[in-house]
């Protein structure tokens, strides 16, 4: 027995029911997955602009510091040298003492 043109009509109706209802749920499934990643999007954007202005600052200080570090660095190379030198110095004139030891006692006789 054929089907009816009714009952071809109903099974048609109920499919498109079940199609329309899917949509539904899938339109529904996009627009809070849609919300989610605006959601993750701002807070990572907003992550981003932290970490943007404390690279800024970072960079603010060290500009600051930069001048003092390289002073400093320069005096600590100065004394460096100098006390090499003076370093050098004491120890020619103490091995010239330990040398000459003897004529410089003389001379104090």
């Amino acid at each position: 027995m054929p089907p009816s043109i009714a009952n071809q009509v109903a099974a048609m109706a109920a499919i498109l029911e079940r199609m329309e209802r899917q949509a539904d749920d899938d339109r529904r499934d996009r627009k809070e997955a849609q919300r989610e990643t605006e959601v993750a999007r701002s807070a990572v954007s907003a992550e981003l602009y932290d970490i943007r202005h404390g690279q800024i600052d970072a960079v603010k200080r060290l500009d600051k510091i930069e001048p003092v570090t390289a002073l400093v660095m320069s005096v600590r190379a100065k004394v460096t040298g100098g006390l090499t030198l003076l370093g050098v110095i004491g120890a020619i004139v103490w091995a010239g003492t330990l040398f000459f030891k003897e004529t410089i006692l003389e001379w104090f006789k």
